[in-house]
């Protein structure tokens, strides 16, 4: 029987600290796979908190600023992209290390994805005309069950399940195929899974110095340079807090509104994947300094 490859996961909410956490593990013996749906875009490290080209010089990262904005990313995609990087991990006989911020991309890559039916460019263009509260009321009617399991203001997750719907096949009622996830297919071993868990007070001091910190460092002007070049409309731009970066420097807001609806919305994406995390079996929930012990032990 062939031996399971190790693999190792971490995931944070945002703001926790995981690329801190991440860029001191020894590079001798591990290599990061990211699974980030914001990372993932080029042209815009400050809006995605990237990871420093100093960070991926001292370990290296992977599906991190690797397609331009203009360009869109589902979980089929990406989890095509992340078997291609962890075989290339494995290759060199070092553990992939799988970073989350985006627990829907790991799960539809560890567990598989649903099967989707293809959606007709019809179909498509017909969701794409419509605005968020179209798409939230026709899903409501036609889906009432996925439209309550998705969060408020995640226009992607709408379209898609719209998407689904429109093609005859209710998104609620898809299921999983049982053994297509890479843990199955790569024939994976988790050594650890762990989730960093800081206390509230701790997580939403970090954000808004996180908040702060995008701000001086140019969010809006990095927003404004994507949005002349690729339009403000295009995928990358809908990552979190790009929306109020281009309502300041369009002069539709101050600083102190920029800076609290920035934080805000990192805030209210932290308590989700904070839900997320805590539903995963696989993952345990630990503080960053345990979880770096526990990685550079393994």
């Amino acid at each position: 029987m062939r031996t399971a490859s190790p693999i190792v996961i971490l995931a944070a909410p945002t703001g926790a600290g995981k690329t801190a956490l991440v860029r001191e593990l020894d590079p001798a013996r591990f290599e990061i796979l990211s699974f980030d749906s914001r990372q993932i875009y080029q042209e815009l490290p400050i809006g995605t908190a990237a990871p420093s080209p100093e960070d991926r010089n001292r370990i290296r990262h992977h599906l991190v600023e690797i397609i331009p904005p203009s360009e869109s990313v589902d979980a089929a995609k990406y989890s095509a992209l992340a078997e291609n990087a962890l075989d290339a991990i494995l290759s060199r006989g070092k553990i992939p290390v799988l970073t989350a911020g985006t627990g829907f991309y790991l799960n539809a890559f560890l567990f598989g994805m649903y099967p989707v039916p293809k959606v007709t460019p019809e179909v498509r263009d017909r969701v794409e005309r419509m605005n968020l509260e179209e798409k939230i009321a026709l899903l409501r009617e036609m889906d009432p069950i996925a439209f309550e399991k998705i969060s408020p203001n995640d226009e992607y997750r709408y379209g898609r399940a719209l998407e689904v719907n429109l093609m005859g096949v209710r998104w609620s009622e898809l299921k999983v195929e049982e053994g297509s996830g890479a843990l199955i297919t790569r024939n994976l071993n988790i050594l650890a899974g762990y989730f960093l868990d800081l206390d509230r007070r701790e997580l939403y001091e970090r954000i808004d110095e996180r908040a702060r910190k995008m701000i001086s460092e140019g969010l809006a002007e990095e927003a404004g340079s994507v949005a002349e070049r690729y339009g403000e409309d295009c995928p990358g731009l809908s990552s979190l807090g790009y929306n109020f970066a281009l309502e300041n420097i369009k002069g539709k807001s101050n600083l102190e509104t920029f800076f609290g609806d920035l934080s805000q919305s990192h805030r209210n994406y932290a308590k989700r994947q904070i839900t997320w995390f805590r539903k995963r079996s696989f993952l345990i929930p630990v503080n960053p300094t345990q979880a770096y012990e526990n990685i550079q032990n393994i």
